[in-house]
């Protein structure tokens, strides 16, 4: 284990800190933690095939500027190695200025000590068999076209944030997520709704309960979404400008109760009080009653329920249910 510099031990300490907007930024911050206390140069590309780099995402008003990597053919914020001598803020700084031309700075206040908040992390493969150990800052800039010089891509443009979500790959899509400005409205589920319905049940289910199994491939959840869910029971779902961040579907039962089927959150969204709309609203279309099913693993929405007035009535071990896994049904009223 090497004994880490000053610059280094703040940005572990400040990657430990993050709360994760997903599962996979999530296992991206117990890698990074892992990895770091082994390098003696993390910040220096040629010290080890594992190493820091820095990338930013770029927002303003005309919403999320992205560029085309030229060598993976994929469209991503920009960022890259850290130069010697600087810091990994200072470098997504620079990477997305040499990268879009734009007069990018800062989004938002530095600490006493000039460190700006970082927004993100993602561990994730590079190219000549690396490892990228990536810290993200966000940025901000004036809504002037981009005008990256040449040697660099010259793909590099500003998307809504609903495009930079849905053309996203994995390991930026719950950072943009996270940082989509607006607030969510609620509204009735449409049939075209299925498959942004199964991504966030995916990615809900993901990060909450990792140890609770999706016993079925995506491509059938994605198809059981579509034919068995919507359309066939109360459906309700937060959408932010173009991207569905939450679904509730019901089933109602008699003389004003009814079940609560699904409830799932974006990670992205957990703690930011959308959660308890859904309940407010479920309750308003259920006044005489309501019933849930939840994982007992599940301990972040078994204290949700409680704190929303749900008792628990009934453990099982989870024999009924097709993931095999210990259970409880709570209802409301007590």
């Amino acid at each position: 284990m090497s004994v880490m510099d000053p610059s280094t031990s703040v940005l572990a300490a400040l990657v430990a800190a993050r709360r994760p907007v997903d599962a996979r930024e999530r296992d991206s911050i117990a890698r990074f933690s892992e990895l770091i206390v082994e390098l003696d140069r993390p910040f220096d590309e040629n010290a080890s095939k594992v190493h820091v780099t820095a990338s930013a995402f770029v927002v303003g008003d005309r919403g999320v500027v992205l560029h085309r990597h030229k060598r993976l053919d994929m469209w991503l914020q920009p960022g890259g190695h850290i130069d010697a001598g600087e810091t990994p803020w200072a470098a997504a700084l620079r990477e997305a200025s040499e990268e879009t031309g734009l007069p990018v700075s800062f989004a938002g206040p530095l600490d006493a000590d000039g460190v700006p908040p970082l927004m993100h992390v993602d561990v994730h493969p590079g190219p000549r068999g690396h490892t990228h150990l990536d810290v993200r800052y966000l940025l901000t800039s004036p809504s002037v076209p981009p005008a990256p010089p040449e040697g660099e891509s010259q793909d590099v443009q500003w998307f809504p944030w609903y495009r930079a979500i849905h053309m996203a790959e994995p390991g930026l899509a719950g950072a943009l997520r996270a940082l989509q400005p607006g607030a969510p409205v609620l509204r009735a589920a449409r049939g075209n709704d299925a498959q942004e319905c199964a991504t966030v049940y995916l990615r809900s289910r993901a990060f909450g309960i990792p140890g609770v199994p999706v016993v079925h491939a995506e491509s059938e959840v994605r198809r059981w979404m579509a034919d068995e869910v919507i359309g066939h029971a109360d459906v309700t779902v937060a959408e932010i400008d173009g991207v569905l961040v939450a679904m509730m579907a019901i089933e109602h039962g008699r003389a004003g109760t009814g079940w609560i089927e699904q409830l799932y959150l974006d990670p992205a969204w957990v703690g930011r009080g959308l959660g308890q709309q859904f309940i407010d609203r479920a309750k308003q279309r259920c006044p005489a009653g309501l019933q849930l099913w939840t994982f007992q693993e599940n301990v972040a929405a078994r204290r949700f329920y409680e704190r929303h007035g749900f008792t628990a009535i009934e453990f099982t071990d989870g024999v009924g249910n097709e993931e095999r896994s210990p259970d409880v049904r709570y209802t409301w009223p007590a």
